[in-house]
């Protein structure tokens, strides 16, 4: 075999999974061996995938629901081969590895024994993280008959054995008995001598007298139960942005059971802090309660633990999630990345605190550090991007949200972002459809993702993708608005002009039941003027966008890209002097901001302006950045 390989095992349910775990290896230049057009079946094709499984390096059977529910399948033929494979091989290198890819757990399994002799990887959804690829690799690499490495074995050791090994592979050569013999003779040898150099010089030695008494070498002891709880917590938490709302959870879970088991374990409450800091930072749990309960959690971690650096590291983290608090924060991150400068999280979470308070080129210092670390980072990677665009340096942004999503196409900020930039700075539609075929179904679940993914759609005149794409978002989509507002416009370029006036009525509701608890919001205001312009109800309408634009005018920023939200309106009412005067008077970054240029081109409610000589030229000006 001229490389390392893997052969990648898997029920018929589960080749989508197989094929997202075999891309991620393939990404990082390992070979990987699985059908990939599933056409199973034939002599030719028994032969092929014989000989894989006996060729391959190291043998991973995906495990999941579907393996367990089928009884019969040509995939427990490859794990009973895998098997036989391995009754010829000797102690000490790796060569099946189990992955799960949904919470189907070792106890009660339909597998082999001999899968449930060594610890199982676990990937929910099969979303490869870079902590995985860098296991596979690391086993790959393992010596094929001298003792795998320490940090390779523990990962993979033996449920309920001593052993910090796996089962490895034998050589075909038998290695002769004289050199056994010659072996074990140097050992003796070597131990006697080292033996005779101690003794030398000692009083009497040698002269019958008894042995001084040594104590044996303590053992160290286990790690405690809460500890081991927080190891599996910080396994599903810390990939970020590659974990899921559910890793989270779950992680919550096992942390709250750490610290009720030692409510003095410094370590366990810093663990449990950072995972609020993330919960809050990544959306998850943006709550007041959770800010404070991360301020609490690091507070509880520092007094049990002063001198932890994970302990100093939570609460610099949580001081981040307080406005007041946020200087001394990067103070104090920057202070602790000095003293772990290999730690990549907290490199990261320092660069992230930069880039977050605007300060981008000192935000890429720790950023280009976390991604110099060995093994891969996506995370930065995307983060590195963000700072990137902020400082205009496209091209490089664009490179850097490629380089992150070729490592993990999960990312969905990362999709995002790529997107943002298609669309903003690039002005490329198709491009952007291009891309938006290729992201995973998570990124429709994200509200901010799926209304992107809309904003594309509607440009293309796709009425379909609008309301597709829009499916699982929330009824009042954070930053947008109410939902029913935008499939309403979908409805109305479809042509069905019925379900666009109950949707828009749908939104008007919405709107105002949200006015009853802010009846100063500009942008609630700003919603229920273009609701009711779309419903034909100028006359209460006209006076709502006489008061937008004269708070806009006074100088109230707090509706987004103010000035184009007003000339929409004006244009929505048929005032099309006033419309672009109002874009004339805009800034021309706040033409081009929040793909304001790709906007004026694409939107619908401009399209009364077009052709008109003075839209052009506003057109002409924001020209895309190439």
């Amino acid at each position: 075999m001229s490389a390392p390989a893997i052969f990648l095992s898997y029920a018929r349910d589960d080749a989508a999974a197989a094929r997202r775990v075999a891309e991620a290896l393939r990404s990082s230049g390992v070979e990987v061996w699985f059908d990939e057009n599933e056409l199973r079946g034939g002599d030719e094709w028994d032969r092929k995938i014989r000989k894989q499984i006996d060729e391959c390096t190291l043998f991973v059977p995906l495990i999941s629901r579907h393996t367990e529910a089928r009884a019969k399948g040509y995939f427990r033929l490859e794990w009973k081969l895998a098997v036989d494979q391995m009754q010829m091989m000797a102690a000490g290198v790796p060569f099946i590895a189990p992955v799960a890819i949904d919470d189907t757990r070792e106890t009660g399994a339909v597998v082999p024994p001999e899968f449930l002799r060594v610890q199982w990887m676990r990937l929910p959804g099969a979303l490869p993280t870079p902590e995985f690829v860098a296991q596979m690799k690391r086993l790959l690499e393992a010596p094929k008959v001298a003792p795998v490495d320490p940090g390779v074995a523990r990962a993979f050791q033996p449920v309920g054995s001593e052993n910090t090994g796996w089962k490895a592979r034998a050589t075909k050569t038998r290695i002769p008995a004289a050199v056994w013999i010659g072996a074990i003779a140097v050992v003796v040898i070597g131990v006697a001598a080292t033996f005779l150099a101690t003794r030398k010089g000692e009083p009497n030695a040698g002269a019958g007298t008894r042995p001084p008494t040594t104590e044996k070498s303590a053992t160290p002891a286990p790690p405690s139960e809460a500890r081991q709880l927080v190891a599996k917590a910080r396994a599903l938490y810390e990939p970020w942005d590659l974990a899921r709302r559910e890793d989270f959870s779950l992680a919550e879970q096992l942390l709250k059971k750490a610290v009720e088991l030692d409510p003095t374990d410094g370590e366990a409450w810093a663990a449990y802090a950072i995972l609020s800091c993330g919960m809050s930072g990544l959306l998850h749990d943006p709550s007041a309660e959770r800010i404070s309960a991360a301020r609490t959690q690091a507070e509880n971690a520092l007094k049990f633990a002063p001198d932890s650096g994970q302990a100093r590291f939570a609460r610099a983290f949580s001081l981040w999630l307080n406005p007041a608090t946020r200087d001394e924060s990067i103070r104090l991150l920057r202070a602790e990345a000095g003293r772990q400068p290999t730690n990549r999280v907290v490199v990261r979470v320092t660069g992230n605190a930069l880039r977050r308070s605007s300060q981008h080129e000192q935000a890429l210092v720790y950023l280009d550090r976390a991604v110099a670390l060995p093994g891969s980072d996506p995370v930065s990677q995307h983060n590195r991007a963000e700072s990137l665009f902020s400082l205009g340096r496209f091209d490089e942004a664009e490179v850097a949200w490629d380089e992150a999503l070729a490592l993990a196409p999960q990312i969905i900020n990362a999709h995002r972002g790529k997107l943002n930039l298609l669309l903003e700075v690039r002005g490329d539609l198709a491009r952007a459809q291009a891309h938006l075929a290729k992201v995973p179904p998570d990124f429709f679940l994200d509200a901010r993702g799926a209304y992107l993914a809309y904003t594309v759609a509607l440009y293309a005149r796709d009425h379909g993708k609008c309301l597709e794409y829009l499916r699982h978002a929330n009824d009042y989509i954070p930053g947008v608005g109410p939902k029913a507002a935008l499939t309403a416009v979908a409805h109305r370029l479809a042509g069905n002009a019925e379900a666009a006036r109950t949707d828009f009525q749908a939104a008007l509701r919405l709107v105002n039941d949200r006015l009853a608890a802010e009846p100063n919001s500009i942008a609630l205001l700003a919603h229920r003027a273009a609701i009711l312009i779309e419903l034909g109800d100028r006359a209460v309408a006209e006076p709502l966008v006489r008061e937008i634009r004269q708070r806009v005018n006074a100088g109230d920023s707090t509706l987004g890209a103010p000035r184009r939200s007003v000339a929409q309106l004006l244009a929505g009412l048929g005032d099309h002097e006033g419309a672009l005067a109002t874009l004339e008077s805009a800034r021309p970054s706040e033409l081009f901001a929040a793909q304001g240029s790709t906007s004026l081109r694409h939107h619908p409610v401009w399209e009364p302006l077009r052709g008109n000589p003075r839209f052009e030229a506003l057109l002409k000006s924001a020209m895309p950045k190439k």
